[in-house]
This record gives C-alpha cells, structure tokens and sequence, in this order.
C-alpha cells in the first residue's frame, strides 16, 4: 500500500467534511486537512482507493438509475480482488500523462470527478468529454509524511505506465 497525494487540474484538494469527499482550494491552516489516498494496486492498470490512515475507501454503487461514488466503512488491505463483491472498490487508471483519470470498474464509463465550483463533493461522472466536471488528476506518491515530494514516483513495478507530476508553483497554499 502506498499513499498519493491528489488533486485535479484545477488545483482542488481532497479533504473530508462532515464524512464527505470533497474536494476545494485549501490554504493556510486548513492545508493540514487534505486527504492523502491509499492506493493498493490490483492489476497493472487496476487498483483500490482509500483514504490514508482511516477506515474508508472509495467505490461506485449503482441503485436504480443513478450510479454513484460512496465513501464505505472498509480498511483497504481487506479488500480482495478475488472477490466479486469487491468489484465496487476497483479502479482503473487511464494514463494520460501527465495526469491520470479512475474509471469504475463496476461501472464501466463512469469516471472519478470533481465540479468545477470549488468545496463540492467528489463524485463521478459517465460524460468524461463535457466541460462540466473535472476527471482529470495529478496523482504523485507522498513519500514524506506532511512534506511535498519533489521527485516523480510511479507504483513501483505495479503500474508501469502511470507518470506522476509534480505540483506546479502556483497551486495553493
């Protein structure tokens, strides 16, 4: 398991509000509450994605028509990618150097988003294309717990293809 930091091309963090993802422009003090992910690697372009150091992780529940991400009240190490039911918590990453989009795969078409307006929940989208959700990501590994990391890092032999970013300066403080 390896922690990354994420954010989308918009700069926006992650960081939890009242047991939401969500996912805004944090400065100051409140740096301090983005949330590093966890990320177990399944297959060479699958994984699972979990909140660092909590019992939460990230996966996408279809109920009727709507299909949605969900925060679930799982430890990412028991997962199993042998289990059907975990299928939910399955992840495919897109390399698109150099950023990176997660594509369910409980739900084929349906990609890991954020708004455009800052501070709104972290959620998923099957309109990739459309300029109204933002599903593109800089996802580099925090090798140093509080610190930035200036070096590029992929998943270890894991996933080969996935290029890592540093933040740009200008990315909020």
């Amino acid at each position: 398991m390896q922690a990354f930091n994420i954010w989308d091309v918009n700069q926006k963090t992650f960081y939890l509000w009242n047991n939401q993802l969500v996912a805004g422009y944090l400065q100051g003090q409140n740096t301090k509450l983005e949330e590093k992910i966890d990320v177990v690697p399944i297959e060479p372009h699958a994984l699972f994605l979990g909140i660092h150091g909590r019992k939460l992780c990230l996966s996408c529940v279809k109920s009727g028509d709507e299909t949605k991400l969900q925060l679930e009240a799982v430890h990412i190490t028991d997962l199993s990618k042998n289990r059907k039911q975990d299928k939910r918590f399955t992840f495919i990453h897109s390399d698109n150097s150099p950023t990176t989009s997660f594509e369910s795969a409980s739900c084929p078409g349906w990609y890991l988003c954020t708004a455009l307006e800052a501070n709104q929940p972290v959620s998923l989208t099957n309109t990739p294309d459309k300029a109204i959700m933002v599903n593109k990501f800089y996802f580099q590994q925090d090798k140093l717990k509080g610190h930035r990391q200036g070096h590029h890092q992929a998943l270890a032999n894991h996933i080969p293809s996935l290029f890592l970013e540093r933040r740009p300066n200008s990315a909020p403080t």
